[in-house]
């Protein structure tokens, strides 16, 4: 039997295999450019030249096989010191490629959804066969010439047809005594998908019957139920096409996700691009959300370099690896979405949500519960507000505690967060005394930099004719921007007295404390 003739006979019995082909060699080699070989989970057929460099080659074969590594060709050092071993003294290299096998298709009772699929899966190439054990439904004239039509008890039937990782098992009989058959012959095959089609009830019943008769539940978690995935629609065309988007899309390892650049049905925009708001984005779109931000126009942004609010000042900054633009629009704040920026449009009462409808809105505004910010429970599909002034089942649906502590980033879905107490975080004992405010009306003057170091009694500014001065050593880790107009006891910055061990350019553990729990409510409430 010659090499080809193996694959034809593997693909058919719907195995996968290797096929190995010697592309280059440089100096001496054992084997010639062209060679091949055959090599599945358990067996090889052929060779390109056996010892310790077929060895090396094998075991990659088998890890393109299980699907650790990728094709593509792997180079052999046929020398003293390289990586085979082998003194040949030459260089070899060899592309391995995966050969798949037949994807077939068995279905487990000859009723409506049966038909309906059997002709649908021929058209993406499965092989496909019906088994029934009523002679009417087993009835080859319902079905298309090529399918494949038996007549008998199901664990019987599908237990002598050949499975393997490319087989796909979809189990919709008349009783769940059958479906509990059907289920176990194709965990007992090892076939690559197993699909269930039953109410909660009854897969429920399916399963706990064949855990009680020995089958692991990690097995028995394999079986995909219930079946398909939600396409919407319904009856028996619209069941077979997501029962076959399902076991293409595991036959592919494929994710099943929209394959647009932008998906504005996750679409969340975020009222406030402070440092915290700025945390809750960046966790947002880490986790694949698009997010707008929404500001005031010139919004008194403290630490300015890991807030998405000042790019209304720089119009573009980059927090952590994520970019952030200022947008003129709506139109401008899409494009901007379609290319992975996070848009930040001047919208203070966050009106975007009336033009795009978002699945998510969070209002970091940080009011502290001072006054109502007009963000309310209808403005999108779930909407949570950071900190106090918010309740949770009322004006929105969910509140993040910003307050630090124990309950920092906690969600809840009833009530309120803590009240806002006046207190600023502390750091090595100092509070009040690290925030930098303004002593006067006026326009601001920064004279150091985020990033400086200051000691006590430093003027670190003027507020029209009027010093700042800072109060302990530390190190600048915010400014307001200058030029500001900025009204007596505005917070201008703070000074963290840990100096250097502070890096103002990364999001602090409380922004990613609250974009923890406004993640967390996103997903749970979507």
């Amino acid at each position: 039997m010659s090499l080809f003739e193996r694959i034809d006979e593997l693909a058919e019995q719907g195995e996968p295999a290797a096929l190995l082909t010697i592309v280059r060699k440089d100096g001496s080699a054992p084997r010639d450019v062209g060679d091949k070989m055959v090599v599945t989970d358990d067996e090889e057929y052929g060779t390109i030249g056996g010892g310790t460099v077929e060895h090396l080659a094998v075991q990659d074969a088998r890890s393109v096989l299980s699907g650790a590594d990728g094709p593509g060709v792997r180079t052999y050092e046929l020398e003293r010191g390289g990586n085979t071993g082998m003194v040949c003294g030459g260089e070899m290299e060899v592309f391995i490629d995966r050969v798949r096998g037949q994807a077939r298709l068995y279905i487990a009772g000859g009723g409506h959804i049966s038909m309906d699929l059997a002709p649908l899966a021929e058209r993406l190439g499965y092989a496909v066969t019906v088994v029934d054990d009523r002679e009417a439904y087993a009835d080859p004239g319902q079905f298309p010439d090529a399918t494949d039509v038996i007549h008998g008890d199901y664990g019987e039937a599908l237990g002598d047809l050949p499975m393997g990782t490319e087989t796909a098992v979809a189990v919709a009989t008349r009783s769940g005594t059958f479906d509990q058959d059907a289920v176990a012959a194709a965990l007992d095959g090892e076939a690559g998908y197993v699909g269930l089609v039953a109410s909660e009830t009854k897969a429920n019943h399916v399963l706990d019957s064949l855990a009680e008769s020995g089958y692991a539940r990690r097995d028995l978690s394999r079986v995909r139920t219930p079946v398909g995935l939600d396409l919407g629609g319904s009856g028996p065309a619209a069941v077979a096409l997501s029962i076959l988007a399902e076991v293409t899309m595991d036959r592919h390892d494929a994710a099943g996700e929209r394959a647009t650049r932008l998906n504005l049905d996750d679409l969340v925009v975020v009222r406030g691009g402070g440092d915290l708001g700025s945390g809750v984005v960046y966790r947002l779109q880490q986790a694949g959300f698009p997010v707008i931000v929404t500001e005031v126009e010139q919004p008194t942004v403290v630490r300015r370099v890991v807030a998405f609010g000042a790019a209304l000042y720089e119009d573009e900054v980059t927090v952590e690896g994520v970019t952030g633009q200022a947008a003129s629009d709506v139109d401008e704040a899409l494009e901007l979405l379609a290319g992975d920026v996070v848009p930040v449009l001047v919208d203070p009462e966050a009106t975007v949500t009336n033009e795009l409808d978002p699945a998510v809105l969070v209002d970091a505004t940080m009011a502290k519960g001072q006054f109502d910010t007009g963000t309310r429970r209808s403005d999108a599909d779930v909407v949570v507000g950071m900190g106090p002034g918010f309740e949770a089942g009322e004006d929105v649906d969910a509140v993040v505690e910003t307050d630090r502590g124990h309950e920092l980033g906690r969600v809840f879905y009833e009530g309120t967060a803590s009240e806002y107490d006046g207190e600023p975080g502390e750091r090595l004992g100092y509070t009040h005394e690290r925030v930098l405010r303004s002593p006067a009306d006026g326009n601001w003057t920064p004279t150091v930099a985020i990033g400086d170091s200051v000691t006590a009694g430093d003027v670190v500014g003027t507020v029209g004719d009027r010093p700042v001065e800072t109060e302990i050593d530390g190190l600048v880790r915010g400014l307001v921007h200058g030029g500001l107009r900025v009204s007596e006891g505005t917070k201008l910055g703070d000074v963290d007295p840990r100096g250097e061990a502070v890096d103002p350019a990364k999001i602090s553990d409380k922004a990613l404390s609250l974009g923890g729990g406004v993640l967390e409510a996103a997903l749970r409430l979507r």
